[in-house]
């Protein structure tokens, strides 16, 4: 009996030990996956210095006092387009990159302002129409890609706003 109840001990014991380890196995396969929205934080072209302020009583600036209003920037690594997102408080204007995350190598990579002022896509104006590069389309008000070959968002940018002046910087102040 005793050889019996150490053979079923040994065979209890052995079974625990290779749950234990398959659980291991488990967790440890888990935290090795590359986290996606870490991923998106990244930097998809060499970092360029951004610091300029914008005038928002100025002519060129005054569609940035309205809803949905946006002005495009010769500053960052393709340009950078300024939007009001129309919510109060410090998320009321963003500031993206003008180069799309796809093939920020390419000619034509390069966001543009839709006609309906809610979405970015991929694309150059040539001779007054829009050419669409990749296909890529992003939301205003967040960046984020909503179709396309894109698989992050643009690349963001801080805005401070002082008065009618706002401050557009990749550092934070």
């Amino acid at each position: 009996m005793r050889v019996y109840m150490a053979k079923n001990l040994e065979r209890d014991f052995t079974l625990m030990n290779k749950y234990i380890i398959f659980s291991l196995l488990i967790l440890i396969s888990f935290s090795c996956k590359k986290d996606k929205t870490n991923q998106q934080n990244l930097d998809f072209f060499d970092p360029v210095f951004v610091d300029f302020t914008v005038n928002m009583d100025l002519p060129d600036a005054a569609e940035l006092k309205f809803p949905n209003g946006f002005i495009y920037s010769a500053n960052g690594y393709k340009g950078i387009i300024i939007y009001n997102t129309g919510f109060p408080g410090a998320d009321q204007y963003v500031a993206f990159d003008r180069a799309c995350p796809y093939k920020t190598d390419s000619i034509c990579s390069v966001v543009t302002m839709e006609t309906n002022n809610l979405f970015y896509v991929c694309g150059k104006t040539v001779n007054a129409k829009f050419v669409p590069c990749c296909g890529s389309k992003f939301a205003a008000q967040n960046g984020g890609v909503v179709s396309g070959a894109a698989n992050r968002g643009l690349k963001q940018y801080y805005v401070y706003q002082f008065g009618s002046q706002l401050r557009v910087t990749n550092t934070p102040i």
